[in-house]
């Protein structure tokens, strides 16, 4: 029997992982990306786990086996990602913070994840540049974590083709080829790549990819901020991940300074295909401005922040989805055509577990746990793109909140 064959396009987080997890099972794939692997969103990502922000049982399930596959990823691989186990805090001001703060931390304790509702002097002890004021409630689970995230992509990359993937940079997605009603590979300048399987992981985009076979993908990239600071002295690399839950904002110990990104009311929209074919996320304007407001948000819980030095600010085109959560299985319609997207600001940390489980869906037919209630189909009903969109920025608006 002749092997199966695969195209995944796209070289970020996503797709690299599942390159690498096709090509462990013996899937003959080509790994292609219009540009140089890992270089998009996924290098300008926070690096975040966050497995009490998962709401649902699939999504925790997710997050918790992508947080330990990353534990082991330097033992079992040899490639360094800059793992730090902190732990993560989040903290709740109202009642309705409180109320999903307690949901969230329900659905990961179903799964055995270790969570705990801890004190403001706690919380405090665990990030000495962190004042909690009076929050109704503070979340801890120890298990989180948060790594480097340039080196995850690139990680992937080097390990499927190692496992026997082609990689092909520099190499832009002109067409999905399709013939009977079964994905049949793409078209690219440089000529065809023939596959049983076609994966669409082109991030930012991966709507306009999906289009190009009549596939309405519902996906919104909207910028994401973040910045670094300077570095300042009461930073420890193992102090724990801070949220808040009500303002949407995380910080994160970073290379001596802090890391703040959080998520704004009214997030740009982008459209790569509206930019043109020389676009890429180098090339994304950014506002620090924006994150300056957020910091005002928070000024109170983090003095230390109001005057700090800005060492770093960098942005990259996460997609949203309509509920906040991502797509990622077959794309009814057309045999073959799979689909990873739909990150909604968190694809970097899932990637090990989303790779690992949609490669098991093309190759068995079946995975576990079931990506059935990740499926684009629960969108089918969704037809007007202005309602897509504002669905979709209300879910990253509101991300620690939906």
């Amino acid at each position: 029997m002749a092997s199966l064959t695969a195209v995944v396009i796209g070289a970020g987080a996503l797709g690299a992982s599942t390159a690498y997890h096709l090509a462990r099972r013996g899937v003959a794939v080509t790994l292609a990306d219009q540009h140089a692997p890992g270089s998009q969103t996924s290098p300008r990502a926070a690096g975040l786990t966050n497995t009490k922000a998962a709401s649902t049982e699939i999504m925790a399930r997710l997050t918790d086996e992508a947080t330990e596959t990353l534990a082991r990823f330097e033992r079992e691989t040899g490639h360094a990602l800059e793992f730090h186990r902190s732990g993560s805090v989040k903290a709740a001001y109202t009642e309705i913070g409180e109320t999903r703060l307690l949901a969230d931390l329900a659905v990961a304790r179903s799964i055995g994840v270790e969570v705990n509702l801890i004190s403001a002097a706690d919380a405090r002890r665990l990030a000495p540049w962190f004042e909690p004021g009076s929050p109704r409630a503070i979340g801890y689970v120890p298990s989180d974590a948060y790594l480097e995230p340039s080196r995850l992509p690139i990680a992937y990359v080097q390990l499927a083709q190692a496992a026997g993937a082609q990689i092909v940079p520099f190499t832009p997605v002109s067409g999905l080829l399709h013939e009977g009603g079964r994905a049949r590979g793409v078209s690219t300048p440089r000529g065809e790549l023939r596959a049983d399987v076609v994966i669409d992981a082109a991030g930012g985009w991966a709507r306009g990819v999906a289009a190009r076979a009549g596939i309405r993908l519902p996906v919104v990239p909207v910028r994401h901020q973040l910045f670094v600071t300077e570095p300042i002295s009461s930073v420890r690399p193992e102090q724990p991940i801070v949220r808040f839950l009500e303002a949407s904002i995380y910080v994160r110990p970073e290379r001596g300074g802090l890391l703040l990104g959080g998520y704004e009311d009214a997030p740009l929209v982008v459209d790569p295909a509206e930019r043109g074919p020389a676009f890429q996320i180098a090339n994304l304007e950014l506002d620090i401005g924006v994150l300056r407001g957020l910091v005002d948000e928070v000024a109170e819980h983090l003095p230390v922040l109001v005057d700090a030095p800005v060492a770093v600010h960098r942005g990259g085109l996460p997609t949203m989805t309509p509920d906040g959560h991502p797509i990622i299985g077959a794309v009814p319609g057309l045999d073959g055509l799979y689909v990873a997207s739909g990150c909604c600001v968190g694809g970097l940390s899932l990637s090990p577990a989303a790779g690992r489980a949609l490669a098991d869906l093309i190759v068995d037919g079946s995975c576990e746990p079931d990506l059935a209630p990740l499926s684009v189909e629960r969108f089918r009903d969704w037809t007007d793109p202005s309602a897509i969109e504002a669905a979709s920025v209300h879910h990253y608006a509101r991300k620690y909140l939906k």
